[in-house]
């Protein structure tokens, strides 16, 4: 089906994209999450404390995954957006399977580094090609469908990981001979990492639009030049990439923990933990990521250029009160109930921040700026989040973990309220540059 006039892809072609792009975009967060689920387990095998719990499921994914996304991020930007996608879903796929080999702690630390190195491709790619199927008044709403992955990807990360965990305990285990037996915990990474692998291929059903705005050669421009546009630009960036780290820090780093804090003081198991809450983020997330797309692009519609950064506002006022309260409740039912609040309200930003991003920035700088954002919120939020609570947790209260929790809570909401009130106006100045440049290239 060939382009619309205007050079946009037909919207059921747009959409159809935007689908398979949440579908991969889910299986990263599952791959992603699932040591979280399992955490107890892992912590019991290898007799490891909070904190080193806390590296193996932040820095060791993080570091790899914000570095190696700079490079790809110069790949998307000039060479094949959607191959990049596919040699990475194949790579990540494979690591979460070859997890099941792990004998040892650094093994698994390797393994969560190659997981990180393969979904590296996806989000300079995708955000990019995203980008150039949609027009500015709807992209911040279809940003937010794709980042619906992270919401989705996490609940069925646990809803999926909670009740394999019960089938892979009814499954044999699985003897490799030399590279030894497959058992336990170790049957659910191999069991959640195959479909992965399968699904590469449907990336070949999908076309890449054309790149918009391009004022120059089609090859990657630059870095020199993509240094001096965010310099021109700085406080505009800044406020978004580090106020949405400061969320992600608050809720990667919860839902991480999620599991140990259920069976900690509410008795509950990995499998029933990862059902529950599986099942109240499933609802949750997707609503919070919608609404803050909603918002920003009716602010938007209305003449606000700072629409975008008003509706990421909503976030921490949202979730302030829950994320800190949630800790403290001793009934179970009111735990959930604050928790799924305070989910609601923390994965409002990603959509709207994606797109706040495109929105200020020329097309082929795009993949740059998203892999600058990627790098920022993968190693404040993805990364200290959990070594935090961690190192809260063990060094400050003694191994009580509820309040390493909370202490994240109060360090990171009002940092967040400050760092996007900041960049409102800089932000507005931004997006009124970048619409008038714009404006002269299509004249």
């Amino acid at each position: 089906m060939s382009p619309q006039k205007d050079g946009y892809p037909s919207p059921a072609r747009a959409w159809y994209m935007v689908a398979l792009l949440l579908v991969i975009y889910t299986i990263s967060f599952i791959d992603r999450q699932l040591p979280g689920l399992l955490g107890k387990e892992i912590m019991s095998e290898f007799q490891i404390s909070y904190t080193k719990f806390g590296i193996l499921t932040g820095f060791a994914f993080a570091i790899f995954y914000a570095t190696f996304g700079l490079l790809c991020a110069r790949i998307a930007d000039s060479k094949s957006r959607r191959g990049l996608i596919a040699a990475g879903l194949f790579i990540w796929s494979l690591m979460t399977a070859a997890t099941a080999l792990t004998r040892s702690y650094m093994m698994l630390f390797l393994f969560r580094m190659g997981v990180g190195v393969g979904e590296a491709t996806l989000a300079p790619a995708a955000n990019s090609l995203l980008a150039d199927s949609f027009k500015k008044e709807k992209l911040s709403t279809a940003m937010s469908v794709y980042s619906m992955g992270i919401p989705v990807g996490t609940a069925l990360a646990f809803i999926a990981g909670g009740s394999v965990i019960g089938l892979a305990d009814g499954i044999p285990d699985i003897d490799l001979g030399a590279l030894g037996i497959i058992s336990g915990w170790k049957k659910v990474f191999l069991m959640v990492g195959i479909p992965g692998i399968v699904l590469t291929l449907l990336l070949w059903t999908i076309e890449e639009p054309t790149r918009k705005g391009i004022t120059g050669p089609s090859g990657a421009i630059p870095l020199g030049a993509v240094i001096a546009h965010v310099k021109g630009k700085l406080r505009a960036y800044t406020s978004v990439c580090i106020g949405v780290s400061l969320n992600a820090m608050l809720g990667f780093g919860s839902v991480i923990f999620v599991t140990l804090f259920f069976d900690k003081y509410h008795g509950m198991s990995s499998a029933e933990v990862g059902i529950t809450f599986g099942s109240i983020s499933l609802i949750t997330g997707p609503a919070g990521l919608l609404l803050g797309g909603y918002l920003a692009d009716r602010w938007y519609k209305q003449g606000r250029k700072d629409g975008n950064v008003l509706g990421l506002m909503v976030a921490p006022l949202g979730y302030a009160i829950p994320a800190v309260a949630f800790p403290f409740m001793t009934d179970t039912t009111w735990a959930w109930i604050m928790l799924g609040i305070s989910n609601l309200f923390i994965n409002l930003p990603s959509g709207v921040a994606y797109a706040s991003l495109q929105m200020i920035t020329p097309n082929q700088m795009r993949g740059q700026i998203i892999a600058a954002y990627v790098l920022c919120t993968t190693i404040i939020g993805y990364g200290m989040g959990p070594f935090l609570i961690g190192l809260f947790t063990d060094q400050l209260f003694g191994g009580e973990l509820k309040y390493g929790m909370i202490l994240i809570g109060v360090i990171t909401t009002p940092l967040c309220l400050f760092m996007y009130q900041w960049g409102r106006r800089a932000y507005a100045q931004a997006l009124e540059e970048e619409e008038a440049r714009l404006s002269a290239v299509e004249a």
